[in-house]
């Protein structure tokens, strides 16, 4: 009788938490100019405020997305190939095209919105915008989902629904901020506030329909909670982030809540949206391809790892100051002119 010994290693992961901030950030700035798509084509008192802060939003979040992206590429310099020789049938080329001109789009709109505020022209060119970068934030939806949901490798990424949790949970992360923006105007905050309920049921069906369902990700998903304690951990604290943002929002629906509050609130959603992508990016990835072993992670302090996060959000913050300045600084001109 022979007996045949079989040796792994672990292995180290691909993706890295440059792609979880980008997935974190491109799916706010994504659902930001869905919303300012719809603001421009309702008539409400705060339409105009709503459509121009989704926008500060989407652009903001809209540039800081892509640089996570390339950083995580570890080779920027290819993504020149994407163009040199196209491959239509993969998603990742598809990416290469949406993202700038997604970008492009949105900063295209963000001028062109201030100057017609200012000067009372370009107005016929704001639905052109409006419509382009709605239709290219619906092909980023798809393409950022279905890069990751074709990959039948990682069993617990294979299924339709990673999409649509994505999109739910990033809907909800933009919703707490707008309740925050606009915390001083009652009626149109509570509504908000509404809206991120709703939202957040969706986000609950949709995952717990994911994680139930009879699918080859929702066994896989349901195996990785029997494998490592760390799974436990985040699915629990991500229940507990959920349950907070439903009583905060459902309380806040026909109450005023303080700024702090609202501030907390804000947190706690994007934290459950954040940790979402990274209990699905970084976890599903613990879980081999090919061998039988558990990939151990622990998250670095480096370039890779903890000060990835920390100077993506820090860019975030960065061209939040630098756009407000430059807005600050336009309207000074124009009013002096």
């Amino acid at each position: 009788m022979n007996i045949t010994e079989i040796l792994v290693q672990p292995q180290e992961i691909t993706w890295q938490p440059w792609a979880v901030q980008y997935f974190f950030f491109i799916g706010i700035s994504a659902c930001a100019a869905l919303v300012a798509c719809v603001a421009r084509w309702t008539k409400h008192s705060c339409s105009d405020v709503l459509e121009r802060t989704c926008l500060f939003i989407a652009l903001t979040c809209g540039i800081t997305a892509p640089l996570a992206l390339l950083a995580d590429l570890h080779q920027p310099a290819r993504v020149w190939h994407f163009y040199a020789w196209p491959t239509p049938w993969s998603w990742m080329p598809w990416g290469a095209l949406l993202l700038p001109l997604f970008t492009t789009l949105l900063g295209l709109w963000f001028v062109f919105f201030h100057l017609c505020k200012k000067t009372l022209r370009y107005a016929p060119l704001m639905p052109w915008f409006s419509h382009a970068a709605a239709l290219t934030a619906v092909g980023l939806f798809i393409y950022t989902g279905r890069e990751v949901s074709v990959v039948r490798a990682h069993p617990v990424w294979f299924s339709y629904w990673l999409p649509v949790v994505m999109f739910l949970s990033a809907m909800c992360a933009l919703f707490a901020i707008l309740h925050f923006v606009f915390r001083k105007h009652n009626g149109y905050s509570r509504l908000l506030a509404k809206g991120q309920v709703v939202i957040l049921v969706l986000f609950g069906v949709a995952t717990l329909t994911w994680y139930l369902g009879d699918t080859l990700s929702g066994d896989a998903l349901r195996q990785q909670w029997h494998l490592t304690t760390v799974i436990h951990r985040y699915t629990l604290a991500g229940v507990v982030l959920w349950g907070i943002a439903f009583i905060v929002a459902l309380y806040a629906s026909g109450n005023i809540l303080p700024p702090a509050i609202q501030l907390a609130d804000v947190l706690i959603v994007a934290g459950l949206c954040w940790l979402l992508r990274w209990t699905v990016l970084i976890g599903g990835q613990t879980i081999p391809k090919y061998n039988a072993l558990t990939n151990v992670y622990t998250l670095p302090a480096g370039t890779d790892g903890l000060l990835a996060i920390i100077g993506t959000f820090g860019l975030w913050f960065a061209l939040i100051i630098i756009i407000s300045e430059a807005i600050n600084w336009f309207s000074g001109r124009f009013q002096h002119a």
